[in-house]
């Protein structure tokens, strides 16, 4: 699946956020293992010296110490003591040779118990082999303390623990890091959305101007000039239409040439999709017109192929008669047209339609003075069109918004902006052109008849969307002089 420019962002702060999130994580439970067996080591020194303590008070002699530590209480009751702490499983104290001289399990007294894993091995382990070894499986370790009598070796203090403990309390430790990892993330997809939507938008304002001057129209401009990255470019784009402009017929003024390149633009829209859409009815009919002959030769009932012939007819008399809207339009008569009247009634007549979809309309229009030069029936008629398809764009509800605003050199712009599905950037091109629809019952003529009702009003109309968040058309008309 080919990922939008949105997606990506979205999905490449959203990985960045996570990679640092697993590995603060990491680090997390790195350090925690590390104060965790540090504070074992600790506390077995503290329980090793106290043991250590006892048995030297008990030795009275060289010769009965072995003796003297085994039947002391006071050593008994210190290795006793060790069991307190949870990851403790056994305290005692071998001989040389390793075997048990006392213990505070009595049953190991007398017999030989094998060296276990050490400690302090584990902690010397770097970072990754050392929570690998808590992780991997149920061990049993040991810390260990030497003793001695007077210069000779006596035998050694060992302390036995287990690792599930040391394993359960960084699981533990790792609840609340859980959660706000999962915070993180969440606020990490909401703002690369926002971001996304604030970084789109100039690539919008490029586009739909880029498609002005593709249309003709030299007299087109980068509106970024608020945006110090985009300044540039946007001075760039006004030389490239400047040599357009001196580039144009002697003779054509650019408004002329504009004109001229919308008529040819919109012929090459005319012709785009009319022969294949008078070819599909004329074809069925031939076929179903041969298909009759054979019937009838037969002696056969025709009645299907009649009737599938006289919807094909009537499909092609309905694709004619949107030609000849879209070619030979209505008798246009100019006058000045308020709009902020004009839009008001338009919006009262969808309100109803906007009521049923679950639409909220923003209206936008307030100023009087503003008058364009146009036949108010037309306009009215083209303003409504978009105000219908926006609401139909929105089909779990949403806001249609309209408003105006004047514009140098005495234009006039109103915007119809929905929050709906938005157009996919590939369908951006095509949905001026004749018979083009994407809805099942669509005819294809709707927005064409649009494009050329503005056409005829010596105005552009332009279109930015993105996909599930919505579009916008902005139509740019000239104005008109009050009185």
């Amino acid at each position: 699946m080919r990922l939008s420019l949105k997606q990506k962002q979205v999905l490449g702060v959203t990985l960045m956020v996570a990679l640092i999130v697993i590995a603060l994580s990491l680090l997390h439970l790195i350090n925690t293992a590390g104060v965790l067996l540090a504070e074992s080591r600790d506390r077995f020194e503290l329980f090793g010296s106290a043991v250590y303590s006892q048995a030297a008070s008990a030795i009275t002699t060289p010769e009965t110490a072995y003796n003297d530590v085994r039947t002391s209480r006071y050593v008994q009751s210190a290795l006793q003591s060790a069991l307190y702490s949870a990851d403790v499983v056994d305290a005692f104290i071998v001989d040389t040779t390793g075997v048990v001289i006392a213990s505070s399990v009595p049953a190991q007294v007398g017999q030989t118990v094998p060296r276990r894993p050490q400690l302090n091995d584990l902690i010397a382990m770097d970072p990754i082999a050392r929570l690998r070894a808590i992780y991997e499986k149920e061990t049993y370790l040991e810390w260990t303390q030497p003793m001695a009598l007077g210069e000779q070796p006596f035998g050694e203090i060992r302390i036995g623990l287990t690792n599930a403990l040391v394993r359960r309390d960084l699981t533990q430790s790792l609840a609340p890091a859980a959660l706000a990892a999962g915070l993180a993330l969440l606020i990490a997809v909401i703002t690369s959305l926002v971001l996304a939507q604030i970084v789109l938008r100039p690539m919008h304002v490029i586009r739909s101007s880029f498609s002005r001057l593709g249309r003709g129209d030299l007299g087109a401009t980068l509106d970024l000039r608020n945006e110090e990255e985009f300044r540039e470019l946007g001075d760039v784009f006004d030389q490239v239409s400047a040599q357009l402009r001196a580039a144009a017929p002697e003779g054509l003024k650019p408004a002329q040439l504009a004109e001229l390149s919308r008529r040819v633009t919109m012929i090459g829209r005319l012709t785009t999709g009319v022969a294949h859409e008078m070819k599909n009815p004329l074809n069925a009919m031939t076929i179903h017109l041969e298909l009759l002959k054979q019937k009838i030769a037969a002696g056969k009932s025709p009645a299907a192929h009649v009737e599938i012939i006289e919807q094909e007819i009537r499909r092609l008399d309905d694709r004619i008669q949107g030609l000849m809207k879209f070619v030979r339009p209505e008798e246009v008569s100019f006058a000045a047209v308020a709009v902020s009247p004009l839009l008001s009634s338009v919006l009262d007549a969808v309100s109803p339609e906007a009521q049923r979809a679950g639409v909220s309309i923003a209206r936008g229009c307030h100023d009087g003075t503003l008058l364009v030069e146009g036949d108010a029936a037309q306009l009215r008629d083209v303003f409504l069109n978009l105000a219908q398809n926006a609401i139909q764009a929105m089909p779990r509800g949403g806001r249609l918004t309209i408003d105006c605003s004047s514009m140098p050199n005495r234009r006039v712009r109103v915007r119809v902006e929905d929050t709906g599905v938005g157009i996919a950037p590939e369908n951006l091109a095509k949905i001026f052109d004749l018979y083009y629809t994407t809805r099942e019952r669509g005819t294809g003529i709707g927005l064409s008849l649009v494009y050329r009702m503005v056409q005829i009003h010596n105005g552009t109309i332009d279109v930015e969307s993105t996909v599930g968040v919505g579009t916008t058309f902005i139509v740019i008309l000239p104005s008109a002089v009050s009185g």
